[in-house]
């Protein structure tokens, strides 16, 4: 509205100045201060020609302002009218920006979206049996690269998804159980030993202890490798496997999706889809000040999540909501970006306290995960693995890769 009122009075100073100018240059008629209060049809002709120029170059930027005030909502659409057709009901209505507001949290739509370019396709299972690949597909030299039954990568290019076969041939020559991007080179498990994919494009034994065993990586820096389980509504842990004394640090984290390292320390996002849904993100300073594997007394082990064995209060709580959902947390342009889920609809926020501000509708669908895992490359590249119990159990499904302002989703056999 602050645009709208500020070129009102622009046009007509403008006006007022070109008119004022005219009626001092032109020997064709003269204007004085009584003319503005005359009928407009007993005005001078050239007089009346620049006021009807002057109205329609005023009701032009007054759309454009109203335009732009109004309907910064249009990527939203799509996405209002779905939350419109699920929460109003009786004397309540949807009254924009607001869109929930509650004890927990509320939900903001943002004046305009970071307009990323959305596409979905579909890769092709090399064995044409509809399974999925038996570990989380990984970027390795700008490829993604997926390990099928029975032990073999598929790779495709990452700047326009084709086949790299290529590739394939020189990471063929061994089998593999699962495989990891470990200090930005490729590993694989095989028959119980690990093997990393060196500069000379040959398989070599990888001799550095991994924690992992067949579980995808969930975070990496030069001090820690982390990973994670997960119990449903018996909990979850992460671990954070120190590199340099082999020690292995544990809390609770129900059920851990991706990590942020701040200057504050590590930001842990984790959720569960039980019930009406769960969210919480946990900033640990100091891993090390976590308990430690190793003091864990296995015979004490119940159906609870190990992580429920951490007492020592290390962690700090930055949110805890209910009744939503939040899958996955990466940076983009210095914000940190969450993709939440929340009445059957996944779009992309910012959260700031309790305010989940939405700022893409992302595909304006129900996309939905059970334990999916989020890794940020060094190149800026985004990761999204995604899995779906209905559909491939603990597997990968799908992909979301986001690079530049281009979000793609991946759906491994079909549209899913």
């Amino acid at each position: 509205m602050k645009k709208t009122l500020f070129f009102v009075r622009f046009i007509y100073k403008l006006a007022k100045n070109r008119i004022w100018s005219l009626s001092d240059q032109s020997t064709q008629f003269k204007v004085d201060k009584s003319d503005f209060i005359r009928p407009i049809n007993e005005l001078p002709l050239m007089l009346r020609k620049h006021l009807h120029t002057m109205k329609h170059i005023l009701i032009g930027l007054l759309s454009f302002s109203f335009l732009n005030c109004f309907c910064q909502t249009n990527d939203f659409d799509t996405l209002v009218t779905k939350f419109r057709e699920r929460l109003e009901y009786d004397d309540y209505k949807v009254n924009l920006p607001v869109i929930h507001k509650g004890e927990d949290f509320n939900i903001i739509l943002s004046e305009s979206s970071l307009e990323f370019k959305e596409k979905e396709i579909v890769f092709e299972n090399p064995n044409q049996n509809n399974s999925f690949p038996l570990s989380f597909s990984v970027i390795f030299k700008e490829n993604i690269v997926s390990l099928f039954e029975p032990g073999t990568f598929v790779c495709h290019k990452l700047s326009d998804f084709s086949r790299n076969e290529e590739l394939e041939k020189e990471l063929n020559t061994k089998r593999f159980d699962y495989h990891w991007l470990i200090n930005n080179n490729l590993c694989g498990l095989s028959n119980g030993k690990y093997w990393l994919f060196d500069s000379t494009s040959n398989w070599t034994k990888f001799e550095q202890k991994l924690p992992f065993e067949k579980k995808p990586k969930l975070f990496e820096n030069k001090e820690y490798l982390a990973y994670c389980d997960c119990h449903g509504e018996w909990g979850g842990t992460v671990y954070f496997y120190n590199r340099a004394n082999e020690n292995t640090y544990f809390t609770e984290a129900t059920c851990a999706n991706s990590i942020i390292e701040t200057d504050k320390g590590y930001k842990v996002l984790s959720h569960l889809g039980h019930g009406m849904g769960s969210a919480d993100l946990k900033l640990i300073a100091d891993p090390s000040k976590l308990s430690n594997l190793k003091d864990f007394d296995s015979k004490t082990k119940n159906i609870n999540a190990l992580g429920y064995s951490d007492k020592s209060g290390h962690p700090k709580t930055v949110f805890d909501f209910y009744w939503v959902q939040i899958f996955s947390s990466f940076n983009w342009n210095g914000q940190t970006i969450y993709m939440v889920n929340w009445q059957d609809r996944t779009f992309l926020s910012e959260i700031r306290k309790k305010d989940i501000i939405i700022v893409d509708p992302l595909f304006n669908s129900d996309l939905y995960t059970h334990d999916p895992i989020t890794t940020q490359y060094e190149n800026g590249v985004i990761l999204m693995n995604l899995d779906f119990y209905g559909l491939g159990r603990e597997r990968e499904v799908s992909m979301i890769i986001i690079k530049d302002k281009e979000i793609t989703k991946i759906d491994w056999n079909n549209k899913h």
